[in-house]
């Protein structure tokens, strides 16, 4: 045998064995696929718990506008791995309201259970969302209870909506008040040797800080304390009215707290029954002796009757539309992700509405600290033609709202945000980290020829003086841009929207007052005036997904069914996780072809 065909015969058998392991592969994603399948319409289809007595809200993870997983792939999940608590769940407040609000006039709930234990949080805005339909359950003379064992700042808004409190004898209420903080990288990068190039207009413009600083600038520090004591002033006063007490009682300051808590031995339970913050102290058991005669129903067994949750007939309806698309998350190029509103994605949306006849009006839910310059203005753009088409826009801001989530915010008829809407933010950055000194430490150096300075700009280089000049002044281009739109938009001059702008952070109440906005109220109101724009009486909502991609559709499915430990999940909720990953997503997840970023990353987590 000649040595030619020694490698045919050898290449026969490689490409044989290969053929039969890509088959193998094929085989059992075809299987994985037929058996989710199958348990998804099995868990469908499986009877349901009676839809009848007190309703819980066991809560668990956090609440967003808009999931990216459904409910039925937690149900597989659960299935798959046996019912476990997940804090890293999301669950949507516009179904959780649309249940509470169906269980107000639903005569076979005669009560609400508030059991938080395991709720990880969500914004202001959505919490007192949550709030006014539980007042409404309440105020159909249905009781609300709650118990807990610790009840975190969120938890504890909640439950103050209940007629009773219970907490285990060994619980705690820890209500302290609101912080919010970053992490500093300017000496890490020094000691690293990254040669970080910050561009940017504004005095207030703190996004760029932690990579130029090792601490908040007291401009930052001023703007920031202004409007977390607002938020905290809010949070006190519902809680207050909730709990028929006054603030001080609720949370005294520290001293008067430590002296109280002296005078009880050192027992929270007991601090938060003396202070009025809960009514009852009582084990889960004593609990459950009291409500005995309840059957509970799970918030996650309880079904939306068909009219509410089912939306696949809307191009077939006769019934005007009011179009809901969301935005939520760091605004980028490219398809939806967690915590990343995609614009590609969104514009898509966007253009397939204009182009439904159906379609009467649009709410823009707005919940996002902004991002890229170019996505922004991709969405601006398609928001435009929806109005010259005579749609009308309206945005709804949820918790946050600022810089980019403001720049496509200009482009409506009407602005509604929350009291304690984080917005404004109106400013721009750009940022270009350049290693030529990484690399020359490491004995790697750079050299080559070029036709202008220009051009021979790269990352393993210094930027050229006439680059930093041109970046800088196309990012001053972006600024003027902004405030142009703001004062278009909302009728003012540059010169007052630049006096309010420069980075500067408002909550919703003072964006009301100084013009930023139209109307504090909520989501319903923003429905309530798209209704009103558009001269409807009778309309459905339009809830709008996203096209599914069916690989990233399934990968995500298959991400989220696989099990975390409860390390990794506690870390992801650490709000300095959350910064570390806004951070890093500067550099990795935007893709501005002019490194322009409009973007509120200090004003990102409270806690």
């Amino acid at each position: 045998m000649s040595v030619l065909s020694l490698i045919k015969s050898i290449w026969k058998v490689i490409n044989l064995i290969r053929e039969i392991f890509l088959n193998i592969i094929f085989l059992i994603i075809i299987i994985l696929i037929f058996s989710v399948t199958t348990l998804i319409k099995e868990a469908q289809n499986q009877e349901t718990i009676p839809q009848k007595g007190a309703l819980v809200l066991n809560i668990e993870g956090v609440i967003v506008d808009n999931t990216q997983y459904s409910d039925d792939i937690y149900a597989l999940q659960n299935k798959i791995y046996g019912k476990s608590v997940n804090i890293a769940r999301e669950n949507s407040l516009f179904v959780l309201t649309q249940k509470i609000a169906q269980a107000t006039n639903d005569p076979n709930i005669n009560s609400i259970i508030l059991k938080l234990d395991n709720f990880a949080g969500t914004d202001m805005s959505s919490l007192q969302y949550i709030g006014k339909y539980l007042t409404k359950f309440s105020d159909a003379k249905k009781p609300i209870y709650a118990i807990g064992s610790n009840f975190n700042q969120s938890q504890y808004y909640l439950a103050s909506y209940a007629d009773k409190i219970y907490l285990t004898p060994q619980g705690a209420v820890n209500v302290y008040g609101l912080s919010a903080s970053n992490l500093y990288y300017n000496t890490l990068l020094n000691n690293l040797k990254i040669n970080t190039h910050v561009f940017r207009v504004g005095t207030y413009k703190s996004a760029v800080e932690p990579f130029i600083r090792d601490s908040m600038s007291d401009e930052a520090k001023n703007n920031t304390t202004r409007w977390l004591t607002l938020t905290w002033n809010n949070y006190l006063k519902d809680i207050s009215s909730q709990r028929k007490r006054a603030a001080t009682q609720l949370v005294p300051t520290p001293d008067v707290m430590l002296s109280e808590l002296k005078s009880v031995n050192g027992s929270m339970s007991q601090y938060a029954l003396s202070n009025g913050l809960i009514d009852v102290i009582a084990s889960n058991y004593q609990f459950e002796l009291e409500l005995t005669h309840k059957n509970e129903i799970s918030i996650y067994d309880y079904q939306l009757k068909k009219q509410q949750d089912d939306n696949s007939d809307n191009e077939k309806s006769d019934k005007p539309l009011i179009a809901v698309v969301f935005v939520n998350g760091t605004l980028a190029e490219g398809e939806n992700s967690s915590n990343v509103a995609g614009s590609q994605d969104i514009v898509n949306q966007l253009r397939k509405i204009r182009k439904n006849l159906n379609v009467e009006a649009v709410v823009l839910r707005v919940n996002s600290p902004g991002g890229s310059v170019e996505a922004s203005e991709a969405i601006r753009n398609e928001l435009e033609a929806l109005r010259q088409n005579h749609i009308p826009v309206i945005v709804s801001m949820g918790g946050m709202a600022a810089s980019g989530g403001y720049w496509i915010s200009t482009e409506s008829d009407y602005i509604v945000a929350s009291p304690n809407t984080i917005t404004g933010s109106i400013g721009i950055f750009g940022i270009v980290p350049t290693f030529e000194k990484s690399l020359s430490h490491i004995g790697v150096y750079s050299d080559g020829v070029a036709t202008s300075p220009l051009s021979k700009s790269n990352l393993a280089q210094d930027l050229p003086d006439e680059m930093n000049q041109l970046i800088q002044i196309n990012i001053e281009n972006g600024y003027n841009t902004f405030i142009s739109l703001v004062a278009k938009a909302r009728n003012m001059t540059t010169e007052q929207v630049d006096e309010i702008g420069q980075g500067q952070v408002w909550l919703g109440v003072e964006a009301n007052k100084i013009g930023l906005v139209d109307k504090l109220g909520d989501f319903d109101d923003a429905i309530d005036i798209a209704a009103t724009l558009a001269h409807l009486t009778d309309y459905k909502i339009d809830w709008q997904k996203p096209e599914p991609n069916w690989f990233n559709a399934f990968y995500s499915d298959i991400v989220a069914m696989a099990p975390k430990s409860t390390a990794e999940i506690l870390f992801e909720q650490l709000p300095e996780a959350k910064q570390l990953q806004q951070q890093v997503s500067l550099w990795d997840k935007f893709h501005d072809k002019q490194n322009r970023f409009v973007y509120c990353l200090n004003c990102a987590d409270i806690r």
